[in-house]
């Protein structure tokens, strides 16, 4: 993931909702401007700056964590620490650091060790190479199930079921790195449980069976784990005038729309706005529920126009065409509370594989947090009027 000095002031529209009925907002104010610098009580640092905006761009609390130390100068270079990262300017870019790297390293771990073949000793005896978790593989195919598995040549390294669905729905190389071991079962630095564990340059994956969420993998916190190593400080600074970190501090109030002809006096609709990335739900005039969403990017934008819901399903697979991931194809299943208003597949429903609302995400649906989406399916009867503009 890269960041230039030039998007510094760039927004990226999100609110974090909880199920329930939120209270309208004012119209959008002309002098408005979102905050440089935002304090977080739950560690007692500062963001700023390009470490801001690179954060709330590539993943916040969910990816990253929370920060845990200052920017500060560290070896040459402008660095700030998380939870789960550390942030690093180089040049006018920001880079993720090789964090699962650093730890392995430190470790003793050699990642450049490869299988050899075994050697003949005497009559028919064989000397065995021992392997490890971390030793390189050859070549491999899967044909029996490719969706399922993936092998990475650059390190010699596989990627299975739920650690390959999260490598590659939430950034892939550019978030996480390549693989840098196989599958292995470790003692989580969490809670002192033993879980399945996977390495990666910039990450380390543990599989929680007991959590549906982000199919059940969990990221541990390699960024406290190397700032202690190096004896970054981290105590916690006191609030100066920087207010305390509020996703929407940085969304102007949506401006409310306009009934659309055809809607009588208490029907029921849904706005949405593309530009703002905002839902808006009425009965009438009266607003019943808001948020922020994630609608379609790209080729795969979400349609313009006005439309009705015409299916809904408590929960239905997703999949379509996707040149990006492997396979050429995405495939998602198990999604929630779906309202269908466009043919081709185009719905409103709830997101449980990210949390990045305000943010175009999608593959043209309109993408809702769970509970939102909840409260929109109960709510919305078939035949409700749907309009989507910019």
């Amino acid at each position: 993931m890269v960041l230039s000095l030039g998007r510094w002031r760039s927004l990226a529209l999100i609110l974090a909702l909880t199920l329930g009925i939120l209270t309208p907002t004012p119209t959008r104010a002309a002098d408005w401007e979102p905050p440089d610098t935002v304090y977080f009580p739950q560690t007692g640092h500062n963001l700023r700056g390009g470490f801001l905006t690179f954060w709330r761009e590539n993943g916040r609390a969910t990816f990253l964590g929370n920060p845990i130390s200052e920017a500060f100068d560290q070896g040459g270079r402008a660095v700030q620490y998380f939870d789960k990262a550390r942030v690093e300017l180089h040049g006018d870019t920001f880079l993720l650091g090789a964090l699962g790297t650093e730890t392995l390293i430190a470790r003793g771990i050699d990642l450049n060790d490869r299988l050899r073949r075994p050697r003949l000793l005497r009559g028919n005896e064989f000397d065995e190479p021992a392997t490890t978790p971390f030793t390189r593989l050859p070549a491999m195919t899967f044909a029996n199930d490719p969706d399922d598995h993936r092998y990475f040549p650059e390190s010699g390294h596989t990627l299975n079921s739920s650690f390959k669905l999260a490598w590659e729905k939430n950034g892939g190389l550019a978030r996480y790195g390549l693989p840098l071991s196989e599958e292995l079962v470790e003692v989580s630095p969490l809670d002192g449980k033993a879980y399945t564990t996977q390495y990666f340059a910039r990450a380390r994956f543990e599989y929680h069976p007991e959590t549906s969420n982000n199919y059940s993998v969990v990221l541990t916190p390699l960024g406290a784990a190397i700032a202690q190593a190096r004896g970054v400080n981290t105590a916690a600074l006191a609030q100066g005038d920087a207010p305390t970190y509020d996703e929407s501090l940085f969304s102007p109030p949506p401006v409310r729309a306009a009934r659309p002809s055809g809607v009588s006096g208490g029907a029921k609709w849904i706005d949405v706005d593309l530009s703002q990335q905002y839902l808006t739900a009425y009965e009438g005039k009266t607003v019943v529920y808001e948020g922020y969403i994630s609608s379609g990017r790209g080729v795969n934008a979400t349609p313009v126009g006005t439309f009705s819901v015409f299916a809904k399903l408590v929960s239905d697979d997703m999949r379509g065409p996707d040149p990006n991931l492997p396979g050429g194809a995405y495939f998602q299943p198990d999604v929630p509370y779906v309202m269908y208003f466009a043919g081709g597949g185009y719905a409103i429903h709830g997101v449980y594989w990210h949390s990045n609302f305000g943010t175009p995400m999608s593959h043209g649906c309109v993408g809702a947090p769970v509970g939102g989406a909840s409260f929109l399916y109960t709510w919305t009867p078939l035949g409700t009027m749907v309009s989507i503009h910019y």
